[in-house]
């Protein structure tokens, strides 16, 4: 490896490693409805994942786990003991139209979303409607929701490689990207326009946490976690989460999703090592990058680093401080490279790839 080329795939922790940030004083409140959705395929490695180690009821992800039989035709929809809600689901359209029922029907403005599920930049692995999961592009996608626990768990514990990473990379700074079987911002404005009530559902100070890799990565990313701000939010106080990072959410991340990348080649093939042999996320594990949007007279994203775990609760104050922009920008040229993408890029946690299309 020449030194450029290590230079470029380390530059995602220029940020976490070289920027030195004080964190201010963190407090949360359950306050609000708080309503966590999660796509089948995750649910079933999370009830595979239960049945290796027993989640504490405390766990961030207790409610995560899919109940035992559930049906995945259509939308489940589960009341957990805290009174928050849990929305498994395939499509984005199931998504959105339950979390309206939920709002209606409990007569509250919602105070936290958590969306859950495998990701690339700017996006999720999930279908936006029925006719879409349907097609040809999702076919890896319905074979993983419909396939069985044992099969989800499997995947998520498979690791990525060197090209695999910079090809994510690649593409989070490549706005003409468009991928099969995902719901990106178009999918999301395209949703919201056929129930305007779903942004009507969130509270001024509401908080949309994407519990997924990368989505958060890049020019795109960027774009993305904005754009979804202002789609969703009225101003205020609210903002949205994204991860810079490949995310970690196994029973032994009981906080909230952890965070992983490539750093070099030694360190991926010492955690590569580890993980197909141990199905420990925690041993992995390291200081996160996430993106936030915020308002500020407009609509702004910042970068934040050093953190631990995405929380998944209502948290009052930010962690960290802004990155400086001009080292955000450098540091996101800093990612790509000049080769050309592929025709597939695998998405992270599973074994499957989805098919890139450039504009």
């Amino acid at each position: 490896m020449n030194a450029s080329t290590s230079s470029r795939q380390s530059g995602l922790f220029f940020l976490t490693f070289v920027i030195t940030v004080l964190f201010s004083s963190v407090s949360f409140a359950a306050q609000g409805l708080v309503i966590h959705v999660s796509e089948f395929g995750v649910g079933k490695f999370h009830r595979a994942d239960n049945k290796v180690h027993t989640y504490p009821e405390a766990s961030s992800w207790t409610p995560y786990i899919l109940p035992a039989d559930t049906p995945t035709q259509q939308p489940f929809v589960q009341r957990n003991q805290d009174g928050s809600y849990t929305v498994f689901f395939s499509t984005l359209e199931e998504l959105v139209k339950s979390v309206v029922e939920i709002a209606q029907s409990e007569k509250q403005k919602v105070s936290v979303l958590n969306l859950h599920g495998h990701g690339l930049p700017g996006r999720m692995w999930f279908p936006k409607d029925t006719r879409t999961m349907n097609g040809w592009q999702c076919m890896s996608w319905k074979e993983a929701a419909s396939g069985s626990d044992q099969a989800n768990y499997r995947q998520y514990y498979s690791p990525l490689s060197v090209s695999q990473v910079q090809q994510i990379r690649d593409m989070s700074n490549n706005p003409n990207v468009t991928l099969g079987c995902t719901t990106g911002l178009p999918e999301w404005q395209e949703a919201v326009e056929k129930t305007p009530e779903f942004k009507q559902a969130f509270a001024s100070d509401a908080q949309i946490h994407f519990l997924s890799c990368v989505v958060g990565l890049g020019s795109v990313g960027e774009a993305f976690t904005k754009g979804m701000a202002a789609l969703l939010l009225s101003g205020g106080t609210g903002r949205v989460e994204t991860a810079v990072n490949f995310g970690l959410g196994d029973w032994s991340m009981a906080a909230g999703m952890g965070f992983w990348d490539y750093i070099n080649d030694e360190q991926l093939k010492r955690d590569g090592a580890l993980y197909s042999a141990n199905k420990t996320d925690s041993e992995i594990a390291q200081k996160g990058t996430i993106r936030i949007a915020h308002y500020a007279g407009e609509w702004t994203t910042s970068l934040r680093t050093n953190i631990d775990f995405m929380v998944l609760g209502h948290q009052k104050d930010l962690q960290g401080t802004p990155v400086p922009e001009e080292l955000v920008r450098r540091w996101q040229e800093s990612l790509s490279t000049s080769n050309p993408l592929p025709n597939r890029i695998r998405v992270p946690g599973t074994n499957a790839c989805v098919e890139v299309e450039t504009q």
